[in-house]
């Protein structure tokens, strides 16, 4: 039954109130009646309630300047032990396991080295749950609950049901998961897609506010895209929307990871990129189907330094991605495309023949004001979105459920 408009009211005003405490920290009670437009006396009805719920705290009064005038203000904040999030960075051998606080803060994180494409869907579940569960043991008794977890997966995910279909990292295909995590710890699990837990960090980020139809892609081992339309991710149909990287730069061209020939990964991506290199350079030693950071920055200082060959390739990488960009502003008119990834290392190397691309596909009108831009890849920001995510989902829940233990 729908509550009423009075009760959607105050529900909607609290979980503003929660989450401008987690994107601003400790804010007085004036000010967060400032910022999300509420009265003054509903913020203090709403703050008497999450303090008696322990979701806030008050931090000690200011200490009044000798020359101040009136009462120092008094900060709320988030009680960061009222519940915690998982996330797990699913990609190429390897499982990044986070752990993330009431506020959003990472307070646990630990790497797995594991034979990624050696699983079947059961094996994956199984690893899953140990490293959720040994993470649980650890931590989970300096928290009043666990919220809810985010599985960030590299390919074609669908959010609606909880399915894998496809990823560069898995050998299966088509495997429900989310049901499965849901029904072991009995809270509530994502599945995305991490070129959009990625857009979800930086669409916050102050320097992007007025870009709310932004598109974000993600260089690295394969080639990522999340577009958002009025700040929320397009998802398509089945969740397999804005899958940039196997969209067709050559028919009948290089192979691309997911099988099929042409593909804009199969030229810029990472192990595109160093097979393509392997062929003409001597490269450092490894696994070149999965270039390590290594490999690939002495690429990229090759073509940096002037080396003919490595040039060539960064080359044709910038047109493949110049042509792809092209498209999207031809399809989206968006206010910002903004590059990023580990792989945004060799933006520099690519970035001349991609404009030319661009320009050489589009008259000046298609191309309008798009701001295109590269950020730099200084931390991986898939779990830090998958967090946020992850909060964002199950803010209402923690709230119902710490007001049901007050009233019990």
């Amino acid at each position: 039954m729908a509550l009423p408009s009075t009760e959607t009211s105050r529900h909607d005003n609290t979980l503003a109130v929660i989450r401008t405490l987690r994107d601003q920290g400790p804010v007085a009670r004036v000010d967060l009646g400032a910022l999300n437009g509420i009265s003054s006396a509903t913020v203090t009805s709403i703050s008497t309630e999450l303090l008696q719920q322990g979701l806030i705290s008050e931090r000690p009064p200011e200490t009044p300047r000798p020359t101040g005038r009136g009462r120092p203000k008094t900060l709320i904040e988030l009680n960061a032990q009222a519940a915690c999030v998982v996330c797990i960075k699913l990609s190429i051998n390897e499982i990044q396991l986070v752990v993330g606080d009431f506020t959003g803060q990472v307070r646990h994180s630990e790497h797995h080295t594991v034979s990624t494409l050696t699983l079947s869907a059961d094996d994956l579940a199984v690893l899953l749950e140990e490293k959720i569960d040994a993470a649980c043991d650890q931590l989970l008794g300096g928290f009043q609950r666990l919220a809810g977890i985010c599985l960030a997966v590299q390919g074609v995910v669908s959010s609606q049901n909880g399915t894998i279909i496809w990823s560069p990292a898995l050998s299966f295909r088509n495997a429900r998961i989310s049901a499965r995590l849901t029904e072991r710890f009995h809270c509530s699990v994502l599945l995305e897609n991490d070129a959009n837990c990625i857009a979800s960090v930086l669409a916050a980020k102050p320097d992007y506010a007025d870009c709310p139809n932004m598109v974000v892609i993600m260089l690295g081992y394969g080639i990522g895209m999340s577009v958002l339309i009025n700040g929320v991710p397009y998802l398509g149909a089945n969740g397999s929307a804005a899958e940039f990287g196997h969209s067709k730069y050559q028919p009948d061209g290089a192979l691309c990871a997911c099988g099929r020939r042409g593909c804009i990964e199969a030229y810029a991506s990472d192990y595109a990129l160093y097979r393509a290199a392997a062929e003409h350079l001597n490269l450092p030693a490894g696994d070149s189907a999965h270039p390590s950071e290594q490999q690939m920055q002495a690429l990229t200082q090759l073509a940096m330094n002037g080396d003919p060959a490595a040039q060539r390739i960064y080359a044709e990488a910038g047109r493949a991605l110049g042509i792809g960009i092209a498209n999207i502003l031809a399809l989206f008119n968006p206010d910002l495309v903004l590059i990023t990834g580990s792989g945004v290392r060799g933006f520099d190397a690519m970035q001349a023949t991609m404009h030319h691309a661009i320009d050489e596909a589009l008259v000046a009108e298609l191309r309008g004001t798009t701001r295109i831009e590269s950020c730099a890849w200084d931390r991986d920001m898939t779990c830090m979105g998958g967090i946020a995510m992850a909060l964002n989902a199950t803010d209402g829940e923690t709230l119902l459920e710490s007001q049901t233990a007050r009233e019990a």
